[in-house]
């Protein structure tokens, strides 16, 4: 089914609107969860293995995953929103391209 200009300007509009608002709950989420790790190793200490990097290989870092795991999960959700929402702006883009092009043609 061809879809018209407005329904795809529609599309771009929303996909780049999904994109802001992955793009700014992602830095939010962040923030939250490197609170949480320093609030974790102000409490308990910091292992300092592997340069300061979460292992999830390393016992050492059993806790501090599990304290901050509902956090990164939802990091990660939001990373994949965001994903989503550029694979969709993308799309639309490329089909306003192909709409335009064939409206050249039609009209040559």
């Amino acid at each position: 089914m061809k879809q018209s200009q407005e329904v795809i300007v529609a599309r771009i509009f929303l996909a780049s609107k999904d994109i802001l608002a992955c793009e700014k709950a992602m830095v939010t989420l962040k923030d939250i969860y490197r609170t949480t790790l320093r609030q974790y190793f102000r409490e308990h200490g910091d292992p300092g293995i592997d340069g300061k990097r979460l292992s999830p290989d390393k016992p050492e870092y059993a806790g501090v995953i599990k304290h901050t795991d509902p956090y990164f999960i939802a990091l990660l959700k939001k990373k994949c929103e965001l994903h989503n929402a550029r694979r969709r702006h993308s799309r639309a883009t490329q089909a306003l391209i192909k709409y335009q092009m064939e409206k050249e043609t039609d009209h040559v």
